[in-house]
């Protein structure tokens, strides 16, 4: 193959698309080809004899001095720099460098390959402040942002996971499982299946699903889970998750349930709950054959009190009701105000020689806690006492029915004088078969 011309090495260079400029030994520009002079914006004659730190920013000079010192040296390099043009722009350029040296091995200059790259920075700016904006939403959203890559390690871990999980991100993320956050592997496994599948919000999906995180301590918090499949070009490479912390809202749903089922003066349950209750319990004696027992009792000579010391003091024996019951009952047993001056036990596992002892428990309670007696005397009032009735259900029997003959017992112990145990006939309609106790 012929050598090729020099005059054919000039057409090379001076087409080529990348600007070229030869430097000399002291940074002074001795050749510049097209392309570089409309990447300055400056004809050949305005480059070629100026300084090359006369197109540089001032701030940036110091660093253009080592580079040519680095050519001094014999050093080539790729870098990337900024510059400026005619109308005094500051743009971005990759660099090439290589030094020229003579036969005799002195330095000559330095060959440099300049591309521009100003749009390419640019667009890389624009992703960093994108990636900042999403920085800052994931560190000042209030719940917490959960990342994890496909094998299931954390990436992403905000503030407010810090917040919820107890742990820090430096501990989390690169480090622990998204197992370590749920409160077993199997949950983590059944939430990864419902993302995939189409039931939570479409496949690689899951909208609002209510769960719980495990923190550091081993508190389980509830959370309401929000999250997707991460792709990339087409494959999936993660999952990010929102959690809610449910806490509060949990807390306050259980304070309204409480309300709801809560009579306010006694502080024991109210009626409607009564028959909720009864109904489970009822069933449950009758799924495992199990005991089922129930008082029910009445204050004697309340109405008298009431209307003769006052309707506060009224209250004050409906929260000694409250307590005392509070004070005599198992953790199993449930105590309920029926309404008025009328007051409900439910006792699981509790056969009816049980029922008696706990009933005539809570009679002599009471009657030793009673705090109005010489008040009584001074204003001529009988002190209350309990009319007690007790029952045990009859698996033959409806809840109804059983509630029927608790009431009729105690009926029968208030009208034999009060401030006794009656216990209940087996069947409605016996009424010869009630046994008094006092």
């Amino acid at each position: 193959m012929d050598k090729i011309s020099h005059d054919t090495y000039r057409d090379i260079v001076e087409n080529i698309a990348e600007g070229i400029r030869v430097l000399n030994q002291d940074g002074i520009i001795i050749y510049a080809n097209d392309a570089l002079c409309s990447l300055m914006g400056y004809d050949k004659s305005e480059l070629i004899g100026r300084s090359v730190y006369d197109f540089y920013p001032s701030e940036d000079h110091s660093l253009i001095e080592k580079h040519l010192k680095d050519r001094e040296a014999g050093k080539s390099a790729r870098y990337e720099t900024r510059y400026i043009n005619k109308s005094g722009e500051k743009l971005f350029a990759g660099v090439s460098a290589v030094p020229i040296f003579d036969k005799e091995g002195e330095y000559q200059g330095n060959y440099t390959l300049i591309r521009d790259i100003t749009e390419r920075k640019k667009l890389e700016q624009q992703i960093l402040n994108e990636k900042s904006f999403l920085d800052n939403l994931i560190a000042l959203c209030p719940d917490g942002i959960i990342g994890v890559n496909r094998t299931g390690i954390i990436i992403i871990f905000n503030q407010a996971a810090e917040h919820l999980t107890g742990y820090t991100a430096q501990e989390a993320i690169g480090v622990m499982h998204i197992t370590d956050i749920y409160n077993s592997t199997e949950t983590a496994h059944s939430i990864k299946k419902k993302i995939y599948s189409t039931d939570f919000g479409g496949h690689g999906r899951l909208e609002g699903l209510e769960t719980e995180v495990i923190n550091r301590l081993g508190r389980k918090t509830p959370i309401r889970l929000s999250a997707t499949l991460i792709y990339n070009n087409g494959e999936e490479v993660g999952s990010v998750g929102f959690f809610h912390d449910l806490s509060k809202k949990k807390q306050m749903e259980a304070r309204l349930r409480e309300l709801s089922i809560t009579d306010s003066l006694s502080g024991l349950y109210n009626q409607r709950y009564f028959y909720s209750v009864l109904k489970e319990e009822t069933e449950r004696s009758l799924r495992y054959k199990h005991p089922l027992s129930m008082i029910c009792f009445d204050l004697d000579h309340f109405k008298q009190c009431n209307d003769k010391l006052g309707h506060l003091e009224g209250d004050n024996i409906i929260r000694l009701v409250g307590q005392t019951l509070k004070q005599s009952l198992r953790k199993t047993d449930m105590a309920f105000r029926y309404g008025g001056d009328e007051f409900m036990v439910v006792l699981p596992e509790t056969a009816l020689s049980g029922a008696k002892m706990i009933a005539e428990r809570i009679r002599s309670e009471f009657n030793g806690r009673w705090p109005f007696e010489i008040l009584c005397e001074r204003k001529d009032v009988s002190r209350v006492t309990l009319s007690v009735g007790i029952a045990i259900f009859n698996p033959e029997e409806s809840p109804e029915t059983f509630v029927k003959r608790a009431d009729l017992a105690m009926y029968e112990a208030k009208q034999s004088g009060g401030d006794k145990v009656v216990e209940a006939i087996s069947r409605i309609g016996r009424q010869d078969d009630y046994e008094i106790r006092t």
